[in-house]
């Protein structure tokens, strides 16, 4: 397991995307919440956040790639 947070997007049903940090377990631990709808906790670099899973219309990951230069 490592320490490095990832950057995810949650999409909301009616509501702009919740930008967070998560370490991959709280990554994994979100997504078997999706399974179960309903409310979930999760545990964020910086924040709890609250969410009602079954709003929930996507979960998108960014890669952390190294980018040089203008236009990459």
């Amino acid at each position: 397991m490592s320490d490095d947070k990832l950057r995810v997007s949650i999409g909301l049903d009616s509501a702009p995307p919740v930008a967070v940090r998560l370490t991959e377990d709280g990554l994994a631990t979100l997504r078997k919440a999706l399974d179960q709808g309903g409310w979930t906790e999760v545990e964020a670099e910086d924040a709890t956040v609250h969410l009602n899973l079954d709003k929930v219309v996507f979960v998108r990951v960014d890669k952390d790639e190294p980018k040089i230069g203008f236009g990459l």
